[in-house]
């Protein structure tokens, strides 16, 4: 069975490589995990605003690193 955090790495690996895909072609591209962990990971990293989640049309999802975000900062200590 794979660990949870190499699918992850994995995942947003081949995603730096190719941009954005379907999951099936992911799946494809990750073939030593099932089609449920591979869900899993893309569920948490989407969860976690690392990778988006598209529906474009009536079939089918894409699956894209997210836009970098500034990380927020803390609040501003008064004078």
């Amino acid at each position: 069975m794979l660990r949870t955090d190499t699918l992850e790495s994995a995942t947003r690996q081949v995603l730096a490589q190719v941009g954005i895909c379907t999951l099936e072609e992911l799946n494809e591209r990750l073939p030593y995990s099932s089609w449920n962990q591979l869900f899993a990971a893309v569920d948490r990293l989407t969860r976690d605003g690392i990778v988006t989640l598209q529906r474009p049309g009536s079939s089918g999802y894409l699956v894209s690193l997210a836009p970098h975000q500034p990380a927020k900062a803390g609040p501003v200590p008064p004078c």
